[in-house]
């Protein structure tokens, strides 16, 4: 028989339940799994064990794992540190379940990669959707991404913002000498098939709109967007230009503590110039660099605006500062970006 591991987080003072879990699996799937339990978690360390209960559950000849939890849900970082832990046991996917999460739980659990269910109510578990694959012959479902151009362009557009009656064409979102048309056109492309524009005209060359406002299209995209941050390497001296990045903006727009390393950002293109105009050299971690340095997958300058948005003229926009710092497992700097999303007026 085939494993895949779906782990059920249960706080133990929540109402969720095994048959609640076994109801709502059964109104989604169209049967009913077969719960018992794990004869092999006494081999698990202590401290899961004092944490956890452990079961089976059988759906569809795929044999899961199903986690019990004694607590109720805590944070992200916690659960992911367990889930670490658990992965190369099991290597199998997790799903955490509770009877109610709020809606920036809800969040912070898709940002951070771990699958999960509110009986009843929500199921994001697309790897359990993979292994179940067998027995649904539906559309094959891949985990889709943004291009770096389309995203650095969707940020631009959201970072100025747009009114009720706004239309627009490719060419609009961004100076021609940044992208080409192919890239323009490429990018309305993706925007499309996220849903996050629709055709405004019937011209040869299109105006588009998009279909909701800043806000709503930033949280409908979310799930598509990828940390900017490809590599970081140091600097042993100061580049000519400073655009503060990391936690190093992030202290600028919060009441987060600055880094003993100041921390800034460049495209790899802007990088290399900057290296020779200034004689900047790469450094090791460990050989007291000056400066911590992002290599970004498109030019923080690409985007910019004069909306609600803290961010600061020598700063990187603080959307994308949010996408470089979600999956930081530090709470300082999760309880700072929650500091620094709620000011935004979008």
């Amino acid at each position: 028989m085939r494993y895949c591991a779906l782990i059920v987080l249960l706080g133990a003072d929540v109402n969720t339940n095994r048959q609640d879990i076994q109801d709502y699996f059964e109104s989604v799937f169209g049967a009913k799994p077969e719960i018992r339990r794990w004869a092999k978690s006494k081999g698990l360390p202590f401290f899961l064990l004092d944490e956890y209960t452990f079961d089976t559950v059988t759906l569809f000849g795929c044999q899961c794992l199903l986690l019990l939890a004694h607590e109720p849900f805590e944070n992200v970082a916690k659960i992911r540190k367990h889930l670490d832990v658990l992965k190369p046991m099991v290597d199998h996917p997790i799903l955490y379940t509770t009877d109610a999460l709020k809606s920036y739980e809800r969040k912070r659990l898709i940002e951070a990669g771990i699958q999960f269910v509110v009986p009843g109510n929500q199921l994001f578990a697309p790897q359990l959707g993979m292994d179940l694959r067998e027995y649904f012959r539906g559309r094959h479902v891949q985990k889709a991404v943004m291009g770096p151009a389309s995203q650095a362009l969707l940020i631009a557009a959201i970072v100025r913002g747009w009114g009720k009656d706004f239309t627009f064409r490719g060419v609009d979102l961004a100076d021609g000498a940044l992208y080409s048309k192919m890239t323009m056109s490429r990018a309305m492309k993706e925007f499309e098939s996220f849903g996050l524009i629709e055709p405004a005209s019937n011209e040869k060359s299109p105006r588009w709109r998009f279909v909701a406002t800043p806000e709503a299209t930033w949280e409908k995209a979310l799930s598509a967007l990828q940390n900017p941050v490809k590599r970081v390497v140091y600097a042993d001296r100061h580049p000519l230009l400073q655009r503060a990045a990391g936690q190093s903006a992030l202290s600028k727009v919060s009441m987060l503590a600055e880094p003993l390393i100041p921390v800034i950002a460049f495209s790899k293109d802007e990088w290399d110039q900057e290296v020779q105009r200034s004689g900047c050299k790469e450094v090791g971690q460990f050989d007291e660099p000056v400066f911590e340095v992002e290599i970004w997958s498109y030019s923080p300058d690409h985007i910019g605006g004069n909306n609600g948005l803290p961010a600061l003229r020598e700063g990187v926009d603080p959307l994308s500062l949010y996408l470089s710092l979600k999956d930081d497992v530090d709470d300082r700097v999760q309880i700072s970006l929650d500091e620094m999303m709620e000011k935004i007026e979008w």
